[in-house]
């Protein structure tokens, strides 16, 4: 199932028989104060760990013609690859945060497609930074980065940032985007690594 970029989805929860307690129920009622400061402090969380490689990291390639991605072990990359995925874990391994990211074969551009998961497995946050030439709108490299929260399956705040390479914001309107390919955005990691036939157990 594919969250929709635009289109906030509606769950639909079923609530077991038994007798709240009081204490629940005062839980219930009181609404956290701002999802998405949480949601950005996790997201912020999982990048430190990344850029720290306090994570395990497993990474495979998806090579033209094979139907499934293998695994690249000891930095041994094989010929012809059309994606490269990253999938990083907690020590226990539980699967937090899965990068995608296509081969571009001009080299005018490169992408990462980076979904997010809480303790559940479901995703609460997901980006999208390409840097690229040929904008028409700076001589150098045009940086865009999406982000977006999610809770319940529903966006609930997102983030658009359109810079040069020192950080000068951009004019979306006055660019050319060569690389504007469509994606989606899915529920949970299990979706993700069903969707691209990564079988991690």
């Amino acid at each position: 199932m594919a969250l929709n970029k635009l289109i906030p989805i509606v769950a639909l929860f079923v609530i077991g028989c038994g007798q709240p307690t009081k204490k629940s129920v005062e839980q219930d009622r009181i609404p956290e104060p701002d999802v998405r400061i949480r949601l950005e402090g996790q997201k912020a969380m999982i990048d430190s760990s990344r850029m720290k490689k306090n994570l395990l990291t497993k990474v495979y390639a998806r090579v033209h013609d094979q139907p499934t991605p293998v695994e690249v072990r000891d930095l041994k990359w094989p010929k012809d690859i059309d994606d490269v995925y990253n999938i990083w874990y907690t020590p226990d391994t539980q699967i937090i945060c899965f990068g995608a990211y296509p081969f571009s074969q001009t080299g005018d551009w490169d992408m990462g497609l980076t979904h997010y998961f809480d303790s559940n497995g479901n995703t609460f946050a997901f980006e999208r930074t390409t840097s690229f030439y040929n904008s028409l709108c700076t001589d150098d490299l045009a940086i865009e980065q999406i982000v977006t929260y999610y809770h319940n399956e529903a966006m609930v705040d997102s983030v658009y940032v359109f810079t040069d390479v020192k950080g000068n914001s951009l004019e979306s309107d006055s660019c050319e985007f060569p690389y504007d390919f469509p994606y989606r955005i899915y529920t949970n990691a299990n979706d993700v690594l069903r969707n691209v036939g990564i079988t991690t157990r």
